[in-house]
C-alpha cells in the first residue's frame, strides 16, 4: 500500500510530477497552498475587494467557493456567489441545489439568474427551436455566450471587483486545442488566467484553479465532503470540447505531462501573438461590452426569438 511521501501515513492521492503519493491531510495542505500562491503571484485579488464566484453547483465551482469561503478572512475579501439558470430540465435543478445547501452551509450570499427572466426562454425550449431551424448554432454555443454574459450583469449588479472562475487546467487545456482546431487568434492571444480592466462594464475574470488538473480538484473535493449530484448535461454529445477532452484524457493515459505541455505551449503562443488585449465597444442594443456594434448575446437572442414564435404556433 503506497504511503505519504511526507510522514509516512497512508497515501490519498498520487501527484507524479512530485515523484510520489500524499496522505489527504498533506495533499489538501499542498492543494490550498497552491490555491493561494496562485492568488498571490498572479494578483488575483486585493484586500477590501469584493469577489463574485460563479458556481454551477459542480465540482469544480464548488471546491473553489470553499477554498475563498475558508480564506476570505485571510485574503481580506468580501465574497459573493452567482449561479445561473438555463433551464436545463433534469439537470440544472440538482446541481443548483447542490450550490444553495453549500452556499448556505458556507455562509455565502447566493444570486440566481436565469435565462427565462433574462431572455425570454430557457436553454430546452431555444434548443428545440434552433433544431427545427437547422442547428446553425449549437446548444453549447447559445448556453455559453448567454451564460458568460448573465454571470458579467450579476458581478457588475453586486459590484464585485473579480469575477472568479473555476476553470482548471484540464479545462484550460481543452480551450486551448479548441481554439487550434478552429484557428481562433484573437482567443488563444487574450485567454489565461487573469484579465484585467477592458470595458467599464466588463468585470476584471480571474481562474484561481488555472494551475490545478482536473483528478487534483476531485480528489480534494473528495477529501472535503464536497458532493455534486452525478447528473450530466444532456447537451454535451453536441459539444467539441466533449470530444477534445476524451481524445485528451486518452493520450495522458502514455503521457502524465501532456497537459501541462499544452498550457506551457498555450502561454508561448500568447506571449508571441502579442498578448491579445482585445478592444472592446458597447453593444448598441444592451448597452454591455461588445466587440462589435451589438454582442454575440443579442444577436444570438435576436436569431432563437423568431425560431419560437415559429415554433409555439405550429
Amino acid at each position: 500500500m503506497p504511503r505519504c511521501m511526507l510522514c509516512s501515513s497512508v497515501a490519498a492521492v498520487k501527484v507524479p510530477y512530485l515523484g510520489g503519493h500524499l496522505c489527504s491531510t498533506h495533499f489538501s495542505q499542498y492543494f490550498e497552498r497552491r490555491f493561494l500562491e496562485t492568488l498571490e503571484r498572479l494578483d488575483m485579488v486585493r484586500r477590501g475587494e469584493r469577489v463574485a464566484v460563479a458556481v454551477s453547483g459542480g465540482k469544480d465551482s464548488l471546491t473553489l467557493l470553499y477554498l475563498f469561503s475558508r480564506y476570505r478572512r485571510a485574503l481580506g475579501v468580501e465574497l459573493v456567489a452567482v449561479a445561473v439558470d438555463e433551464g436545463i430540465k433534469g439537470y440544472r435543478e440538482y446541481k443548483l441545489e447542490a450550490a444553495k445547501e453549500y452556499a448556505e452551509k458556507w455562509g455565502v450570499e447566493l444570486v440566481i439568474k436565469s435565462f427565462k427572466r433574462a431572455f425570454g426562454f430557457t436553454l430546452d425550449e431555444a434548443v428545440a427551436a434552433l433544431m427545427r431551424g437547422g442547428l446553425r448554432y449549437k446548444p453549447c454555443t447559445l448556453c455559453g455566450v448567454l451564460r458568460r454574459y448573465l454571470l458579467n450583469a450579476a458581478a457588475l449588479e453586486l459590484e464585485a471587483d473579480k469575477l472568479a472562475t473555476a476553470h482548471n487546467m484540464d479545462d484550460e487545456a481543452q480551450a486551448f486545442l479548441m481554439n487550434m482546431v478552429r484557428a481562433n487568434l484573437k482567443a488563444l492571444s487574450r485567454e489565461g488566467p487573469v484579465s484585467g480592466k477592458v470595458h467599464e462594464k466588463l468585470v476584471p475574470r480571474i481562474k484561481p484553479l488555472y494551475f490545478a488538473p482536473e483528478r487534483e480538484v476531485t480528489a480534494y473535493a473528495l477529501i472535503q465532503g464536497i458532493e455534486s449530484p452525478p447528473v450530466e448535461c444532456p447537451y454535451i454529445a453536441y459539444s467539441t470540447r466533449h470530444i477534445i477532452r476524451r481524445w485528451l484524457n486518452r493520450v495522458e493515459l502514455g503521457d502524465r505531462s501532456v497537459k501541462y505541455r499544452v498550457l506551457a505551449l498555450k502561454e508561448l503562443l500568447k506571449e508571441a501573438l502579442g498578448g491579445g488585449v482585445e478592444e472592446f465597444k458597447t453593444c448598441k442594443v444592451c448597452g454591455m461590452p461588445s466587440s462589435g456594434d451589438v454582442c454575440k448575446a443579442c444577436s444570438l437572442v435576436a436569431y432563437v426569438r423568431p425560431l419560437l414564435t415559429n415554433l409555439f404556433n405550429e
